[in-house]
Parts: C-alpha cells; structure tokens; sequence
C-alpha cells in the first residue's frame, strides 16, 4: 500500500510539472532567443492565413508564424482577425520560425459561427 501511495504521489507531481513546462512568451522572444523544442504559451490574432494549417499571428512585440492543425481548428480555415491563446512548440527550420500548435486554450472571432 505504500509503494502504491508513493507512486501514485510521484505521478502527480510529473504531470504538475509536465502541465508547466510551457513558458509565456511573445514573438520576439521565440524568434532571438528561445531554443527549438521548447514549449511556449502565446497569445495573439490572426492577420494572414498563409497556407493550409499555418497563419501569422500578431502581438504586442510582432507577428510569428503557427501551424494549426486543421483537427485543433474545427477543420475548418481562421479567418483573419481570430484570436488565439494557444500553447505549442518552437520549431526553428529552414530560416524561419515558428510554433507548432498542440493545445488551444482560446479561440475567438466575429466570423467563426457564433463563437464569438
């Protein structure tokens, strides 16, 4: 019974740490300085829609690109203007940065059928 309660403790506290190990940051501070992997929590509105999945999003200290799968979205295309909370990874490929989206917190439009 012991094991099972330190265990069950330890688990706990993985996933409180696992749950943080996104950081707060904007544009800026993905794109000079945070290395590829890590995990960012960021907070912006849609301004371009770029390609399938991927779209600029804009915040107080610039704009960076996201990728957004589409099954994260509804299936279905943001329209500019969308605002995002969203936590994902920093990718840093072929000269360009961007962030992998794998959670949203918040989505938010005029045009998204009601949810504003």
């Amino acid at each position: 019974m012991k094991k099972l309660i330190i265990a069950t403790a330890l688990a706990g506290a993985f996933s409180v740490a696992h749950a943080g190990d996104a950081i707060k940051a904007d544009s800026a501070a993905i794109k000079q300085g945070i290395e590829e992997g890590q995990m960012v929590h960021v907070t912006g509105e849609v301004t371009q829609v770029l390609e399938d999945e991927h779209y600029m999003l804009k915040d107080s200290a610039g704009t960076i690109e996201i990728e957004l799968d589409n099954d994260l979205s509804g299936d279905r295309q943001l329209p500019v203007g969308t605002r995002l909370d969203v936590v994902g990874e920093v990718d840093h490929d072929d000269g360009r940065t961007l962030v992998e989206v794998e959670k949203v917190n918040s989505m938010q439009g005029a045009d998204m059928d009601g949810d504003s």
